[in-house]
C-alpha cells in the first residue's frame, strides 16, 4: 500500500481498516480455560496444548501456569518444572517467564517468577531422580515426549502440559498424553490475522539422486553440497530477492560442511551484486558462526539486522523468534514434515507492520525417490496426517457462489452427496469451516465410488481417528477393525456415518490402497483431501 494512503482515505475509514487487520489473540484464552479445566478435574493429569509455529505456545502456558495459581491447583511455595531440549529454547522460556510486559499486559501472577524452574532435559531429569519436589511438569516442544528419553517424567505422580505444533510425531510412536486440551489450526490462526500466510515461489530442481531414507545420513547429505548446486542457489535467492525485495533470509542447509561452503558462495555473489544484502553470515552448533563469538550473542546481534542472508544446519527451525524474517530457503532436501514445518515457522510470525508484510518460502528441490509428494502450507501445520499422501485439492469459491462451487465440486468427482449430514449441508451453505476427505477403495473400476468423510475444523476426535488409521492402517487392517474403531471412537462410530459397516469398511479398504501404493512410491489413487478456503 502507498505510504501516503492518509490523504486518499479519511481518517475513520484508515480506523475501521485498522481494525479489520489487528490480530485476533483471543484464542489464548480459550486456550488458558480449556488446559485449566482438565487440570481442575485431574491435577495428575497429561494434557497436550497444541498451537501452530507463530500462536504463542510459550506465552499461553505462561498464562495457563498463572491461571492455575490463582484458582490454588499449584500453591506458591509449591515448583513447576519447565522441560527443553535446546539452549535456544531454554533461554526464550526464560526471557519470557522475565518479561515484565508479560506481568503487566496479562496480569500474571508475580509468584510465577520463583516457582518455574527452567532446565535442560538431561539436567531436568537428574533434579528428579534426586527426588525435587515438583507440582507439575512444563514439555517444551512435546513432539520430542515419545522418545525414550522422556518417558522418566511421566514415570512420575506429576501432571504434565505438554507444548507442540503438532500432536503427531513422523515415527508414528504415539505421544504419552491423555488428550489434546485445546488445539487450533495454521489456516485459522491466519484468518485471526495472527501469522501470515507463505508465498511459495517458483521452485528450483537440481539432479541429484539419493535413497530417501538416507535423507539423516551426514553423508548422503554431503552430495548436495557441491559448488554447481550452491551457485544455482545463491542465484536463485539474489535474484528473487531483487525481484520481491527480500530483506531477511534464512537459509536451512543440511550440514556443518554445507553450511561454510554456501555461505562462501553467497558472500562471494552478493559482493558483485546491485542488491547487495548489509550482511551474509553463517551459524551451526558448537558456538560457529561468521563472527567467532558465542551463538546466543550472534543471534542477538542478528536479530537487529535489517537486511541479511543467515546460513544455518539445525539452530533456528526452533526456539528463534525474528518477525523481520521475510524469507526461508530450504537448500535440504527433508522426508519430515515435523522440521519441515519448524524451519517455515521461521516466517509466518506477524510483524508490526503488517500492512505490507508477506512472507516467502524457496524450495530448492531434488529429484528424490518419494519426496515428490510436496508438503504445501496448508499441510504444514498437522491440519490432517498427510502419512498416506492423499491428493490435495483447493476449492476457492466466490462467497455467494460458494454453496455451488463446493456441490458442484463433489458432483464432478462423482462423490455421494448421500454422505453428507445436515451438519455439513449447514456448514456449506453458511459458511462454516469444513473440508472433506474423499476416499475410493476401487477408485479404477466401475463399482468404485467417492465416499465423503467431512472434517470441521477443530473437530479434534474426527481429525485424530483418521490420522491413527492413516499411520496405523496395517495394524487396523490385519486386526478386527470394527472392534478397535468401536473401542476407541465409540461415540464417532454410534453417532456418524461410521456406523454404516459398508461405509467404514470402504474407508479401511481405500486407506490400505494407499499405503500400498505409497510403499510401491506409486501416487495414491484412492484418497483426496478438498480443502475449502
Amino acid at each position: 500500500m502507498d505510504s501516503n494512503y492518509k490523504k486518499y482515505f479519511p481518517l475513520n475509514m484508515i480506523n475501521l481498516f485498522k481494525k479489520k487487520i489487528t490480530p485476533d489473540w483471543s484464542f489464548q484464552t480459550q486456550a488458558v480455560s480449556a488446559v485449566v479445566g482438565d487440570f481442575q478435574k485431574d491435577i495428575r493429569g497429561k494434557y497436550l496444548l497444541v498451537l501452530p509455529t507463530g500462536g504463542g505456545k510459550t506465552v499461553t502456558a505462561i498464562r495457563t501456569l498463572s491461571e492455575m495459581l490463582n484458582k490454588g491447583l499449584i500453591l506458591k511455595d509449591e515448583k513447576i518444572l519447565w522441560v527443553v531440549h535446546t539452549l535456544a529454547l531454554c533461554d526464550h522460556a526464560k526471557d519470557n517467564f522475565n518479561d515484565e510486559k508479560n506481568y503487566s499486559k496479562f496480569s500474571l501472577n508475580p509468584s510465577l517468577k520463583s516457582i518455574v524452574d527452567v532446565r535442560m532435559k538431561a539436567d531436568a531429569v537428574n533434579q528428579l531422580a534426586k527426588g525435587e519436589k515438583y507440582k507439575l511438569i512444563v514439555i517444551d516442544e512435546a513432539h520430542h515426549a515419545a522418545a525414550d528419553t522422556y518417558s522418566e517424567f511421566f514415570e512420575y505422580p506429576i501432571g504434565i502440559l505438554g507444548l507442540t505444533a503438532t500432536p503427531r510425531r513422523m515415527d508414528q510412536r504415539g505421544l504419552p498424553f491423555q488428550k489434546v486440551s485445546y488445539s487450533i489450526t495454521f489456516r485459522e490462526l491466519v484468518r485471526r490475522r495472527v501469522v501470515l500466510l507463505p508465498k511459495f515461489l517458483p521452485e528450483v530442481r537440481t539432479e541429484i539422486k539419493i535413497d530417501a531414507n538416507s535423507l539423516q545420513d551426514e553423508t548422503q547429505l554431503e552430495k548436495f553440497n557441491s559448488e554447481e548446486r550452491n551457485r544455482l542457489i545463491s542465484y536463485y535467492i539474489l535474484q528473487e530477492a531483487k525481484k520481491y525485495n527480500l530483506k531477511k533470509i534464512v537459509v536451512f542447509a543440511g550440514t556443518n560442511l554445507h553450511v561454510e561452503n554456501l555461505f562462501k558462495t553467497i558472500k562471494r555473489d552478493n559482493e558483485l551484486s546491485d542488491n547487495k544484502f548489509d550482511h551474509v553470515g553463517y551459524i551451526y552448533g558448537g558456538n560457529n558462526n561468521d563472527k567467532g563469538i558465542s551463538n546466543d550473542k550472534y543471534l542477538k546481534w542478528h536479530h537487529s539486522q535489517t537486511s541479511s542472508i543467515l546460513v544455518n544446519c539445525k539452530i533456528l527451525n526452533e526456539g528463534y523468534d525474528d518477525q523481520n524474517i521475510d524469507t526461508v530457503v530450504m537448500a535440504t532436501p527433508t522426508n519430515s514434515i515435523l522440521y519441515y514445518m519448524q524451519c517455515i515457522g521461521r516466517v509466518v510470525r506477524t510483524p508490526e507492520d503488517f500492512l505490507n508484510a508477506n512472507a516467502y518460502v524457496i524450495e530448492i528441490v531434488d529429484r528424490l525417490p518419494n519426496i515428490s509428494y510436496r508438503i504445501d502450507n496448508r499441510w504444514l501445520f498437522a491440519e490432517i496426517s498427510d502419512y498416506l499422501e492423499p491428493k490435495i485439492e483447493d476449492i476457492k469459491p466466490i462467497w455467494f457462489m460458494r454453496p455451488l462451487s463446493i456441490l458442484s465440486k463433489l458432483f464432478s468427482l462423482g462423490a455421494k452427496i448421500s454422505d453428507l449430514t445436515r451438519s455439513d449441508l449447514s456448514s456449506i451453505i453458511f459458511g462454516g469451516r469444513i473440508s472433506f476427505l474423499l476416499f475410493n477403495d476401487v477408485p479404477s473400476g466401475s463399482l468404485g465410488k467417492w465416499r465423503i468423510l467431512s472434517i470441521p475444523e477443530n473437530e479434534m476426535q474426527k481429525i485424530q481417528m483418521f490420522n491413527d488409521l492413516s499411520e496405523n492402517i496395517e495394524t487396523y487392517y490385519n486386526l478386527n477393525y470394527d472392534y478397535l474403531l468401536e473401542k476407541n471412537y465409540p461415540s464417532l462410530i454410534n453417532n456418524s456415518l461410521m456406523k454404516n459397516r459398508v461405509y467404514r469398511s470402504a474407508l479401511i479398504a481405500a486407506l490400505r490402497r494407499a499405503s500400498i501404493l505409497k510403499t510401491k512410491r506409486e501416487i495414491v489413487d484412492s484418497l483426496i483431501y478438498l480443502s475449502i478456503k
